[in-house]
């Protein structure tokens, strides 16, 4: 397993403070990360704002400070696969293809989706409707590219297409598509009641991408690994058994990188360092 750090940890979901892109990539390195997960927003990854140029500049800053693209990780805000409105359908899965070129433009294999949420007077039927088709279509070109979607389950509070780990599964039954993948988010499952352990075994070796973080149902936060109510221990060993062998992205949102940062990073070599000693 490989852990890597969100740019969410420095900007793109609030304003202050924020950080460039080449920075974010600095101090990931120096915190300890060995990835970074690019959210497609700005002011680090919106795609339209990357030139071929740009991209191939931010590449060689990465592999200068040896850092791997985990993820490429496309934004709701403004985008909804699972929107009544054509036109925003039509953006959301242009968005995706966009985030699709990104990331072969950085080699990096994984592109984050999710399933959207509906829209009065439309019901959950119509947006499920909607997100399967457009999903699938992203999918398709996926396959073209040669790039992973991995679709992520995200709480009811946000979503009401895709909530759960079953729900995952089936959106990517009815798909069928060998480019559509699933992936968890330990806050979304611990705020969903999931049984993140059971979840892992049943995925096995199909699981694609996790987001790791501890969380707190009662006050629905996001938490650094051991400061929550989740067994992290118990789902790395579980994350062990099935061979996951892919990047663990530390999704942290704040006003601060590099305490929470450290902090991650210093949870997972502790728990590697006592793998390694048993």
């Amino acid at each position: 397993m490989k852990l890597a750090y969100h740019t969410f940890a420095f900007g793109g979901r609030s304003w202050l403070p924020s950080w460039t892109l080449e920075e974010s990539i600095r101090i990931t390195k120096d915190i300890g990360f060995e990835g970074l997960e690019l959210g497609a927003v700005r002011p680090h990854g919106f795609p339209e704002d990357l030139s071929n140029v740009q991209r191939k500049k931010v590449l060689k800053y990465a592999k200068q400070e040896r850092i791997n693209f985990a993820a490429i990780c496309p934004t709701s805000t403004n985008f909804n696969i699972a929107s009544p409105i054509a036109s925003e359908r039509n953006a959301t899965g242009k968005y995706i293809v966009d985030c699709m070129d990104l990331a072969q433009d950085l080699e990096c294999k994984i592109v984050r989706v999710d399933g959207g949420w509906s829209v009065k007077p439309f019901e959950r039927v119509d947006a499920w409707k909607w997100a399967t088709e457009g999903l699938a279509e992203a999918a398709k070109e996926a396959e073209r590219k040669g790039v992973y979607l991995v679709l992520e389950p995200v709480n009811s509070q946000r979503s009401d297409v895709v909530t759960s780990s079953i729900e995952m599964e089936k959106m990517i039954s009815n798909i069928g598509s060998p480019a559509l993948k699933p992936m968890i988010d330990l806050y979304h499952l611990h705020m969903e009641n999931e049984n993140a352990v059971k979840v892992i075994q049943r995925l096995g070796e199909r699981l694609a991408h996790v987001h790791f973080l501890d969380a707190r149902r009662a006050d629905r936060a996001r938490a650094i690994p051991g400061k929550g109510e989740m067994n992290l221990v118990k789902i790395l060993e579980t994350l062990n058994d099935i061979n996951y062998d892919n990047w663990l992205t530390f999704e942290f949102w704040g006003n601060d990188p590099f305490a929470p940062g450290k902090q991650a990073v210093d949870y997972f070599r502790c728990h590697q360092k006592q793998k390694i000693l048993i």
